[in-house]
């Protein structure tokens, strides 16, 4: 396969090396190549510029009809969707709690002290709640409490990070975030798809039209994977000031009109931050930026980490495809619980 810019070729990869292929803005593709990868049953994903889901093509799906078919069935069993979304938040705001632990060695802040206190209390009591509209007021206390220390765990001084925000990002720490979780969210949706479940029936995320929640749910899990590989970009001066576009908001309606109803920023009503704010400069990697970024998280993805169901160092891609095929099995009752991966 080959890369063409302005009829020079400037890149080839064999397919046999490829697991995704995305297409960030206007980038057009030849219907060979397409045939191409769907024999090889690679995924092909168009997104914006700025990380926003379009569309996607794929080989034929799973023809494992029965598996979705509990899916939908476990969808209306309350105490199922309950076990399973304590797991991912536990597992979360865990990977959260270890993030803030790794600096405080360095940092010695007391209110950073006290905040991973909070955290782990916080693990405990989502494990506590018997509905999910509780354990989402847990999540979004944890959130609250992690971003607010955020900031501390940057070491250079040309950014800063006050708090989440989006739709749009309003600083390159948020424009970072939420594009890394974009290309996160597509990356887990093609297992999903692989191992036959329906992305779009969730168990934490509500089923909503047009929203894929049952990406939405994995990618909980992995959403400090992404947080984690932001630190490392901007501390290491692989990312400066210079990579980002800033948009006034009279840029922002273009922008602002391809943001999905499965926005993977925080896609339930209950907690999300209201619409978008149409009168906010809006902050986004530039072409250079989203080069650099995607380098480090397909870099990321490579990375081997220890996976204790197999008792082995596996890629961090190979270990969301068997997350997604271990959650498969919990759904057909091959499997009692569902365990979410948390690195040691």
């Amino acid at each position: 396969m080959i890369l063409h810019r302005e009829e020079k070729a400037v890149h080839q990869v064999r397919l046999g090396e490829l697991h995704q292929v995305l297409l960030l803005g206007r980038v057009e593709i030849s219907s060979a190549a397409i045939a191409a990868l769907a024999r090889r049953g690679i995924d092909l994903v168009f997104l914006s510029r700025h990380g926003r889901f379009r569309g996607r093509l794929i080989a034929a799906p799973s023809g494992n009809v029965q598996l979705r078919l509990n899916q939908f069935e476990r969808r209306r069993d309350d105490s199922f969707c309950v076990r399973l979304a304590q797991a991912l938040v536990a597992a979360k705001i865990t990977h959260q709690r270890q993030i803030l632990l790794r600096a405080q060695r360095r940092l010695k802040d007391a209110e950073l002290a006290d905040i991973l206190g909070r955290l782990r209390i916080l693990v405990d009591k989502c494990r506590r709640q018997k509905a999910l509209d509780p354990l989402r007021g847990v999540e979004g206390t944890a959130a609250a409490l992690y971003f607010g220390q955020f900031g501390k765990l940057l070491r250079v001084t040309n950014f800063s990070f006050t708090g989440r925000n989006r739709r749009p990002p309003r600083d390159p720490v948020n424009a970072c975030l939420s594009f890394g979780y974009a290309v996160l969210a597509s990356t887990i949706e093609t297992e999903l798809l692989r191992c036959g479940l329906d992305p779009m029936v969730g168990f934490f995320h509500q089923p909503a039209h047009g929203r894929s929640s049952l990406t939405l749910d994995l990618l909980e899990e992995y959403r400090p994977f992404v947080d984690g590989l932001v630190l490392r970009l901007i501390n290491r001066r692989q990312l400066s000031p210079l990579d980002f576009d800033r948009h006034g908001p009279e840029d922002l309606v273009e922008i602002l009109a391809q943001s999905p109803a499965d926005d993977v920023e925080d896609p339930d009503p209950a907690t999300a931050p209201g619409p978008p704010d149409a009168n906010a400069e809006a902050v986004f990697l530039s072409q250079v930026g989203r080069k650099v970024f995607l380098a480090e998280f397909y870099r990321r993805l490579r990375q081997r980490l220890y996976y204790p169901p197999r008792q082995g160092s596996f890629e961090l891609r190979s270990i969301i495809r068997e997350q997604a095929y271990h959650l498969a099995r919990v759904i057909d009752g091959h499997e009692a619980v569902y365990r979410p991966f948390v690195p040691g």
